[in-house]
């Protein structure tokens, strides 16, 4: 599914059914309820209608409205194979439903109707170092997005 797992990270979660995949990683040692960083994976299909942009301004809405303290901010546009991708941010001090700080840098990429969002979270202040690092990682990174692929 990925074209390169994180180091140090495991699978904590995954499913799949009729519309899409969503794949949890988390570091080692670290269980669902008490994650530090999280890279998340979300393969949607039959996502017709939406361009980057207007699936950008429904998720800044809806982090608007869990976190009205937060911010949300594009970070760059880029092409990957030719598709359109759209970086951003949010950041949430702290998060209404968790009471801690989140940041989180988001990729994502729409061809077809298939969406394909890949998101780095952390649940502290990353350093400039992890930031560059996971920025470049999401840059980098490949999914398949042909869901009878996916496993």
């Amino acid at each position: 599914m990925l074209s390169m797992t994180p180091h140090g990270y495991k699978v904590a979660f995954h499913i799949k059914n009729e519309v899409g995949t969503m794949l949890e990683m988390i570091p080692e040692g670290e269980s669902l309820d008490q994650w530090t960083k999280m890279l998340t994976v979300h393969v949607m299909r039959n996502i017709n209608g939406y361009t980057l942009d207007s699936f950008y301004v429904g998720m800044k809405e809806a982090w608007t409205d869990m976190c009205p303290c937060g911010s949300t901010e594009i970070v760059e546009r880029g092409r990957e194979k030719l598709q359109p991708t759209l970086f951003w941010s949010q950041t949430c001090p702290p998060n209404r439903e968790t009471s801690q700080l989140e940041n989180t840098w988001f990729k994502l990429s729409i061809r077809n109707g298939i969406l394909v969002m890949v998101q780095k979270a952390f649940k502290f202040e990353p350093s400039a170092d992890d930031v560059a690092f996971w920025l470049d990682y999401l840059r980098e990174l490949r999914v398949d997005h042909r869901l009878e692929a996916l496993h």
